[in-house]
């Protein structure tokens, strides 16, 4: 549902003015504490004027621009330090340190704090520097423009939750503390924002901002209910304590309330609403130095009445005897100004009561001259007529009550005293007496209906109606222990509701103490729901209490005081979660401080229910749960808090996590390293690497990631042939950049920092082989194009193998030695075509000169490009004829495999079909069946059937450009079962080879296969994958070795045209492709070798031709 969630701005202060002491009558004080005025004394002739002096003016443009450029949520946050706030909240080492390094590859910048703008008023904001040199904030007067956004403090309360919450799950905070620090964030951040307001002269900022701070100071007042409900424990009465024998009333009504679980909820709920107006009481005495009842003025002597009676004026309407009683018993009234000074005494009477501070409340009536109206408030002691454990541990054991009680009966003098009460409220009311007055003797009788008519605001009508509900409970417990002759038919344990109904409207309040609480049942709710149904309807309730029902915080307080989590957990979803209407428009995101305070709110809940009450929400408090946590990740990564992520991505549903990590990473891809590295970072120590099923892993994300990464993106099928090429080289740049997120150095902080570094680089080695197999498939054409992931492939990964590797290679679970002599051979071998390329590049530049034009240098360079390349491809050749079973290459040797129940085996590549001699080849579906028939048609039909053979060719879902080749056949002995005795990949890898080569029987002429993602696996019974590597890498052997051999040869040729070319480079390659060990010739398709003995006859007729000039 829609809920009015607005909030009326405060009403303006004056600025805040120091009480400096001095001596003042009665009349000026109440003058200053009435209207918040003073008369001009001598210290403000010393007060510099703000609004005349051009100083201040300056000063303020320059705060105001320093804010600004410091706290703009659009810039970059450059680190994640910052200053704990006076109230002391619990800044972990996790959150304090994130952003201070980058990891071991990468430094970032320092990061500064700087001093609180406020300094003199003891706070501390977080404020983040960019890179670079303090600028002195005299530069910044040009700074501030209409149209920027303004940043105020509760921008900070991100960091300041999260750090809390980082240190309840290390442990270092319980939840009652949380609660209780969640409370003291909000309370500190809303009187920052307040301050701040008070330094801007715009209406619309002005209001905003001081919204901003009710809601805050709205939301404190949640985690402080929080706490006195779940936070603050149940009390209980031990040997210890003062317990007195016989008991009095006192202690009956604490055992009471104790075993009572409504009881309890009752008097947990009104020290919550007394413990708020405490402390708003001692924020007023911090903010002007004083608050109500702070005085010692004598203001209940009733002066000018005593005056007026000796003069006799005015003898009709003024008393005419000055005891206490006079002025209702006479149904007269004291002087006007002695009745202002009196209404405002009561006033603070009030207040002090309504806070919880009866002690304080009868010193101020002692101090004002009224020691009588003290001792009528201390009818039940100082620990009240519903007294809790701590009260009575404190003041419990009262042997005057208890020597008055052998003699009256117990409870008799608290019957009584309430009854007193209770008339004088009713005869005060009666006569038009103060409200005041009446409120304050109707508060000790829970008489509600003279409470109400001076509770304007929320909290004090539910402290009325909550208070009175309790003290009419105890009373009718003591009524049932200890009954008078009159009670003992009418209250023995009888349920509220029939006293209720039995109760008589027209009660006379002179039928004696008696018959208590009976006069004051008619006017308590049948139960503690009832008592929200008159905060939203009552007749007595003020307007104000029925708006403020309807405010977020009001919603949330009344659901967690009756329990009611599950509706709680709704009205946050609807305040927070997008949903969509009939008009298919989707509502966005609620207020950021509500996402907040959602998330938290879950997170605390979760902690903290126990039981029923937890069981009956338990679907709720983790489906919606998740959602709002989820929600306020997200929140916090737009804001480019990506360092708080982690502490609320470890509360959720692991599949949420990785998902959310997933859509964080892809966004962050292009993003600065230390940007990416907070990502990292907060993954890494907020959530386990592996082996937690309640827990989003880190592997999970990488390895999830890592795949994403790999997929062919959407949207290239209308792209033009030149951008293709450019979008691809895009793509494989993209593919290599995934790999960064595994090149990062684990936080030093972990405990195991050195292990993760190892099997994170494990993990990088073996994605780079997945990535070099496709990378060599896709740059098999002869062109100076350099492949550009391999290069961003290979310099990320150029630091981590510098670091030692001892632990690496001891790891057992990623084949670490096999895949790092992979990766080192293909680092030799695309080593060598980067200088092929190179070679090539300068060839072309050369073609395009003439050649008279052409110097020596550049033939020299052309030739030296060419020798280079030659070198490092031959280096890499002889590697391959002298290394044994177990020795380098072992991309071409043997591959050990798991002996595992293999079903199938099944190789899924993805291609486009590139024509040498025109445009590419779109698939349809007449050419996805030619090409399937071509596959067929590339083994003997036996061996197609004998091994099961299944080939499916389809257009790429994502790529309309593209084809997807499926091929699975049943496996044998050393191809998918056992060792990989062949080393060419098996029967799947020779049918793709032949179409990687263009040699496709029954197909256009001239058609290659240019693959753009490969994936080999083994399938068991269960549908279980494991990774076939031996075919990627038996594929790859087939394409890249008689590939690079002819590179050879075609560098061979230039070299031979200037006499370069050496005669045992010509043997050696003959007897390498001849050898029958090595069994090279087996790799060349017979234009293969056509090529190559064209390229062969060419060198050897330069070598003629060179012969005979130097002759």
């Amino acid at each position: 549902m829609d809920v009015d969630t607005t909030v009326e701005p405060p009403r303006e202060e004056s600025p805040d003015i120091q009480h400096d002491g001095d001596y003042m009558d009665a009349e000026d004080r109440e003058r200053f504490r009435r209207y918040r005025k003073r008369r001009p004394n001598i210290s403000s002739f010393f007060v510099e004027d703000k609004k005349t002096s051009p100083t201040a003016s300056v000063q303020r443009e320059q705060r105001a621009a320093f804010i600004l450029q410091n706290t703009s949520p659009e810039r970059e946050p450059s680190g994640d330090g910052f200053v704990t706030p006076r109230v002391g909240h619990v800044v972990s080492h996790r959150m304090s340190n994130i952003g201070d390094t980058v990891g071991v590859y990468e430094h970032s910048a320092g990061l500064r704090t700087v001093p609180s703008l406020e300094e003199g008023k003891g706070r501390a904001y977080p404020v983040k520097l960019e890179h670079g040199p303090v600028v002195p904030t005299t530069m910044y007067r040009s700074v501030k423009e209409e149209q920027e956004e303004f940043a105020d403090s509760s921008e900070s309360s991100f960091d300041l939750f999260a750090s809390n919450w980082d240190a309840v799950l290390q442990g270092f905070l319980s939840f009652s503390d949380l609660m209780r620090q969640y409370e003291a964030t909000c309370r500190d951040l809303a009187e920052s924002i307040r301050e701040e307001a008070a330094e801007h002269h715009r209406i619309t900022e002005d209001r905003l901002m001081r919204q901003k701070a009710q809601m805050l100071h709205a939301e404190a007042g949640s985690w402080a209910l929080l706490w006195y409900l779940f936070g603050k424990g149940m009390e209980e009465m031990t040997f210890e304590d003062p317990i007195v024998y016989p008991s009095t009333s006192n202690q009956e009504a604490c055992e009471f309330i104790m075993t009572d679980q409504v009881a309890q909820l009752c008097l947990r709920v009104v020290q919550w609403l007394e413990g708020l107006a405490s402390k708003e009481l001692d924020l007023e005495k911090k903010q002007k130095g004083w608050y109500a009842g702070s005085y010692m003025q004598r203001l209940g002597v009733w002066h000018q009445t005593q005056l007026a009676i000796r003069k006799k004026v005015d003898r009709g309407t003024l008393v005419q005897h000055l005891d206490p009683d006079a002025p209702t018993r006479e149904r007269a009234s004291l002087h006007p100004e002695d009745q202002k000074l009196e209404e405002g005494l009561l006033e603070d009477i009030w207040k002090l009561i309504r806070a919880g501070r009866l002690e304080e409340a009868q010193q101020l009536c002692r101090s004002a001259g009224q020691a009588w109206r003290a001792a009528s408030l201390g009818g039940c002691g100082v620990i009240g007529p519903s007294p809790s454990v701590e009260a009575w541990r404190r003041n419990g054991k009262d042997r005057s009550l208890q020597a008055l009680e052998l003699d009256s009966g117990v409870a008799h003098q608290r019957r009584l005293w309430k009854w007193a009460c209770f008339c004088a409220s009713e005869a005060i009311a009666a006569t038009g007496g103060g409200r005041y007055e009446a409120a304050v003797y109707a508060a000790q009788a829970g008489n509600v209906k003279r409470m109400l008519p001076i509770c304007s605001d929320w909290e004090s009508t539910c402290w009325a109606l909550v208070k009175s509900w309790l003290d009419v409970q105890v009373d009718l417990e003591l009524a049932r222990l200890h009954p008078d002759s009159t009670q003992t038919q009418r209250l023995n344990r009888v349920p509220v509701e029939l006293d209720i109904a039995a109760a008589d409207d027209n009660m006379d309040v002179r039928a004696g103490p008696d018959r208590w609480p009976e006069p004051v049942l008619d006017q308590q709710p049948r139960d503690i729901f009832g008592i929200f149904q008159k905060l939203n309807s009552g007749d007595l309730v003020h307007e104000n209490v029925h708006r403020s029902c309807k405010e977020q915080q009001r919603l949330v307080q009344m659901d967690l005081m009756v329990g009611d989590i599950a509706h709680l957990l709704d009205l946050l979803r609807s305040w927070i979660l997008p949903f969509q209407d009939k008009s298919d428009n989707v509502k966005p995101y609620g207020n950021p401080q509500i996402i907040r305070f959602g998330a938290h709110m879950v997170l605390v809940l979760r902690s903290i229910l126990t039981g029923e009450v937890k069981e009956a929400c338990r679907e709720k408090l983790w489906l919606i749960g998740d959602l709002i946590l989820n929600t306020y990740a997200i929140f916090l990564f737009t804001r480019r808090r990506e360092e708080l992520v982690g502490a609320y991505a470890s509360q959720l549903s692991p599949h949420l996590c990785v998902e959310l990590y997933m859509h964080m990473m892809d966004l962050r891809q292009n993003d600065s390293v230390h940007v990416k590295y907070k990502i990292f970072r907060s993954a890494m120590e907020y959530l386990p690497f592996a082996g937690d099923a309640s827990k989003g892993c880190v592997s999970d994300i990488l390895d999830r990631f890592l795949k994403v990464s790999r997929e062919i993106k959407r949207g290239l099928e209308s792209v033009k042939m030149e951008d293709y090429v450019e979008r691809q080289r895009l793509i494989s740049m993209q593919k290599a950049q995934a790999v960064q997120w595994l090149c990062f150095a684990p936080p030093t902080n972990l405990p195991n920092s050195e292990q993760l570094r190892a099997e994170l680089l494990a993990r990088a080695i073996q994605h780079s082989n997945i990535l070099f197999r496709e990378f060599a498939l896709n740059s098999l054409e002869r062109t100076s194009k350099i492949p550009a992931g391999v290069h961003v492939l290979l310099s990320h990964l150029a630091e981590p193998l510098q670091q030692p590797t001892d632990i690496l290679f001891s790891l057992e679970n990623y084949n670490v030695q096999e895949q790092f002599e992979e990766f080192q051979d293909w680092k030799e071998y695309f080593a060598f075509d980067a200088l092929y390329r190179n070679w090539l590049k300068v060839q072309d530049e050369n073609q395009n000169v003439p050649d008279e034009v052409l110097s020596s240098e550049e033939k020299e360079r052309e030739f030296s490009a060419a020798k280079q390349a030659l070198d490092a491809a031959l280096s890499l050749l002889q590697n391959l004829a002298g290394c044994e079973d177990g020795g380098a290459f072992m991309w071409l040797h043997e591959e050990s495999q798991d002996v595992l129940p293999v079903e199938s085996i099944e190789l899924h590549v993805t291609a486009r079909l590139v024509s040498t001699s025109g445009p590419n080849l779109l698939p349809d579906a007449t050419i996805c069946t030619t090409l399937t028939s071509a596959f067929y048609s590339c083994v003997e039909e036996s061996v197609s059937q004998q091994r099961q053979l299944v080939v499916d060719v389809s257009i790429n879902s994502k790529d309309g450009s593209l084809v997807d080749v499926c091929l699975r056949c049943l496996p044998i002995e050393g191809d998918g079962i056992g060792l990989a005795t062949h080393n060419d990949g098996g029967l799947l890898a020779e049918i793709v080879v032949v179409a990687v080569k263009g040699e496709l029987p029954y197909f256009q002429s001239g058609v290659t296969l240019d693959v753009l993602r490969m994936d080999a696996r083994r399938m068991n019974k269960d549908g279980v994958q494991g990774e076939a590597y031996y075919l990627a890498q038996g594929l790859c052997r087939r394409c890249c070795l008689p590939e690079l051999i002819l590179r050879c040869m075609q560098i061979r040729v230039t070299l031979s045209s200037a006499g370069i070319d050496s005669e045992d480079n010509a043997s050696f390659l003959l007897t390498l492709i001849a050898s029958g060990r090595d069994g090279l010739y087996s790799l060349f398709s017979q234009l293969q070798l056509q090529e190559f003995l064209l390229f062969e006859r060419e060198v050897t007729l330069n070598s003629i031709e060179a012969t005979e000039t130097d002759a």
